[in-house]
């Protein structure tokens, strides 16, 4: 760490809270400030607590203090502004960097970044939403799961869990026209489940806009400033966030919260669940006994 650096944005929160804050929350805070934005991701709070001589409650007191939700957006939004200054390779170099070598340490980084997402999306959960989201899947025809760039993932796992669950569904990951035959037979019964990042894409704003004109019900499950620029726009939104220190990304969050979203689907109707993966084996069984006497012996 170097003592020159300093974190404009925890500078800024600092200025306008740090009168305020007791002995033990300032000195967390003044620390955090001259941390290098590539190291500051991979500070958990007993790390930062031993920096300070204070407690891990301090750590995560002096974020609250300092306006955050806790550690976790406090990294978050302390990086974003790194990373508007740096490209991806040099982000990838510094994160790699910072890690280290060392299997060992890396594998702890890798799962305290894996308990991070959860409790942090946990947070994030706004329970209206969800139910929003439950009644509107749960009412569909068809689900149509779109995954925008590598988003794809979380949609095709959404996709696949409804419709092991007995909601017809279908994923795409298309593009462009593509995208356009994908959704060509979606009707104002069915309903989207749009999954996106942080990066506004045109699919993203186009699926939105031609949707509400279609009247199919949209539900967002992106990040949350698009979340909160879109809102208003779709049936409901669900938000989602991956690490500061990109161990734990978005996607994982994603699939995370699609397979919350297909459990909490499923729950509302056991038999139609259990009926489902009853035909499921059925079929299973079907195929690959058909399979078995077709190979040759």
């Amino acid at each position: 760490m170097s003592d020159t650096v300093t974190n404009e944005p925890l500078a800024e929160r600092l200025r306008a809270h740090g009168a305020k804050l007791p002995r033990a929350e300032r000195t967390v805070a003044e620390y955090l400030v001259t941390v290098s934005p590539d190291e500051l991701p991979f500070l958990n709070a007993n790390q930062i607590a031993e920096a300070t001589g204070t407690s891990d409650a301090s750590v995560i007191r002096a974020a609250r203090s300092l306006g955050f939700t806790g550690l976790p957006e406090l990294k978050r939004v302390a990086a974003r502004a790194h990373r508007s200054r740096s490209s991806r390779a040099e982000r990838v170099d510094a994160h790699l960097t910072a890690l280290g070598d060392d299997a060992r340490a890396v594998t702890e980084a890798f799962h305290g970044a894996m308990r991070e997402l959860l409790d942090d999306n946990e947070q994030l959960i706004d329970r209206p939403e969800l139910e929003r989201a439950r009644a509107v899947i749960r009412s569909a025809r068809t689900v149509w799961s779109v995954g925008i760039g590598t988003s794809g993932a979380a949609a095709l796992y959404l996709a696949d869990q409804l419709t092991r669950a007995g909601y017809p569904a279908r994923w795409t990951r298309a593009t462009g026209f593509d995208l356009a035959n994908e959704l060509l037979a979606a009707r104002p019964e069915d309903a989207i489940v749009l999954f996106h990042a942080a990066r506004r894409a045109r699919e993203f704003t186009d699926v939105i806009d031609w949707a509400g004109r279609a009247g199919v019900p949209v539900v967002l499950v992106t990040g949350t400033q698009l979340a909160e620029r879109h809102r208003h726009e779709v049936a409901a939104t669900l938000r989602c966030v991956g690490t500061a220190s990109e161990l734990a990304r978005w996607t994982i969050a994603a699939v995370q919260l699609a397979e919350l979203l297909a459990v909490v689907v499923a729950a509302g109707d056991p038999a139609r669940s259990a009926d489902a993966h009853r035909r499921l084996t059925e079929l299973r069984r079907t195929l690959t006994d058909d399979q078995t006497r077709r190979e040759p012996e």
